[in-house]
């Protein structure tokens, strides 16, 4: 494997430990200082800052990165 693949994969890893985090610790956002980030998306059209989009972007994200990072694992070698 090449060393984006590893890349690949602890960014997604890293990304699915903080949402769990997230999920399983009950923070709403605006209760830390990331709290900018909410009222910025309050402010936003609603077409831009669909709550369903965001919320699948944050908590299924981290499945495109593993992915990456694991495909070769799948891929057969080339017979030399």
């Amino acid at each position: 494997m090449k060393r984006i693949h590893y890349a690949f994969l602890i960014i997604g890893l890293c990304w699915l430990v903080a949402d769990l985090r997230l999920v399983v610790s009950n923070i709403t956002l605006r209760d830390t200082p990331l709290g900018v980030i909410a009222r910025f998306l309050d402010q936003v059209p609603y077409a831009v800052g669909n709550p369903i989009f965001l919320w699948t972007i944050l908590l299924l994200g981290w499945l495109f990165l593993i992915g990456l990072g694991i495909r070769p694992l799948f891929r057969g070698r080339k017979a030399h």
